[in-house]
């Protein structure tokens, strides 16, 4: 985005663009500022940049990428599409979770195909043969969400009021959780029950970003696994209360009641439908196709008033900085879980301590040099200091009592019980 700035100048987002911008700001900002009251402060920086790049894509489709073609993100989901039938046809889909690759989650590539297709009405009829790989892999994931968020998505086409279309959009997520409560036939009523007991424990500020999987672990009554509480709402208002729950639909509604052409509300509508029941959140290959088409919708191309760079380059140098810094840490911890697979414990242990420069908030650095320690003091020291960066995740307890004697082993063995009883 900088380079972009610097070398072809930018345009100011707008009124409609700068309140999207703001509140995305604003929710990176409430991410990382859970940090303080966290349960497991790690994870809140670690969901912090998730949602720093989803601002950050919108605000270079509002300032650097005001005509980007829709017809490139439909080529784009259906080129996803194809992918997906190529493997299927090699016969790569017999495999444990390849039936939904390149994203690697069957809803997930459900939805993404659906964008494709609310997006097809705007292109030429030829373009419109893209529907064919697109429904295809869509009936093959077999993805109920998705199938809703298509019928929301054709609502919000037709429906040209703006607060009617808000409304009906809110009205239709509401349904859907309400559905796939009632209905059963998941967990996901059990994840729900769990982030609603999560929320009333942190009724005002929540519990902090990524902590649902602490809380499932402790409060489930099913051996079942899971990271997500499979809806973006029910999960936001747990973790980040109830201001953190306003920002995210913010992000949906300014959009919805804003945008002029029907087939980007079409797309944003899917898109928040699909979020209500999944964890497509967590998804940046499902969810950058839907900031980018948010960020469209609230563009006016013929209202777009030129920027001097400079009002830019200070905010683009703060977003640079810090995706370096976040990319920094997490390739060193990459190269370090590679090298501990491989069996290289040596440039495995100089990787993450590396990465413990980068990321000293994150406990996974010190899990990889634990696990590749060659004495047994240097995984309990490892392991002890990743148990003192994240207290409330059961599995370092376990690790610390796996390798641990005495009074410690016993107490790490009676944290990890408490924290999973269902371990």
């Amino acid at each position: 985005m900088l380079l972009v700035a610097l070398l072809a100048g930018v345009t100011r987002p707008g009124r409609n663009g700068g309140a999207l911008l703001l509140a995305l700001g604003a929710l990176v900002a409430w991410t990382a500022a859970s940090y303080l009251w966290s349960e497991s402060p790690a994870s809140a920086l670690e969901e912090a940049q998730r949602v720093a790049l989803y601002a950050a894509v919108a605000a270079a489709v509002l300032t650097c990428a005001r005509r980007l073609p829709v017809a490139a993100l439909c080529a784009a989901a259906t080129v996803v599409a194809c992918w997906n039938l190529a493997t299927r046809v090699n016969g790569v889909g017999h495999t444990t979770g390849a039936g939904s690759e390149p994203v690697g989650y069957a809803n997930g590539l459900a939805l993404l195909c659906v964008l494709g297709l609310v997006l097809l009405p705007a292109l030429p009829r030829l373009a419109w043969l893209a529907a064919l790989p697109l429904g295809a892999v869509l009936v093959l994931q077999q993805s109920n969400g998705a199938y809703a968020a298509l019928v929301v998505a054709a609502v919000a086409y037709v429906v040209r009021s703006p607060g009617l279309r808000v409304a009906l959009v809110a009205a239709a997520i509401g349904a859907l959780l309400g559905a796939s409560f009632l209905a059963g036939g998941n967990e996901r009523p059990s994840y729900w029950r769990v982030a609603a007991r999560e929320a009333h424990a942190h009724p005002w500020l929540g519990s902090g970003a990524g902590t649902f999987a602490n809380w499932w672990v402790r409060e489930r009554t099913t051996p079942a696994q899971t990271q997500e509480a499979h809806s973006l709402y029910v999960e936001t208002l747990a973790e980040l209360g109830p201001f953190g729950l306003a920002l995210v639909l913010a992000v949906f509604a300014i959009p919805l009641a804003t945008a002029r052409r029907p087939e980007l509300a079409a797309g944003v509508a899917a898109y928040a439908a699909g979020a209500a029941v999944d964890f497509h959140w967590e998804l940046a290959g499902v969810t950058v196709p839907a900031v980018v088409i948010a960020a469209l919708a609230v563009v006016r191309h013929e209202s777009a008033d030129p920027a001097p760079v400079r009002a830019v380059v200070p905010a683009a140098a703060v977003l640079a900085v810090a995706a370096l810094l976040a990319y920094a840490g997490n390739a060193r911890l990459a190269t370090a879980q590679d090298a501990a697979q491989r069996g290289d414990f040596a440039r495995a242990r100089s990787a993450a301590e590396a990465a413990t420069r980068w990321q000293p908030y994150s406990p996974q650095p010190w899990v990889v040099i634990g696990d590749v320690a060659s004495s047994r003091s240097d995984r309990v020291a490892a392991y002890r200091h990743a148990v003192d960066l994240d207290p409330v995740d059961w599995s370092l307890w376990q690790r610390l009592a796996n390798v641990s004697k005495g009074k410690l082993r016993r107490l790490a063995q009676a944290k990890a019980a408490q924290l999973n009883p269902l371990r």
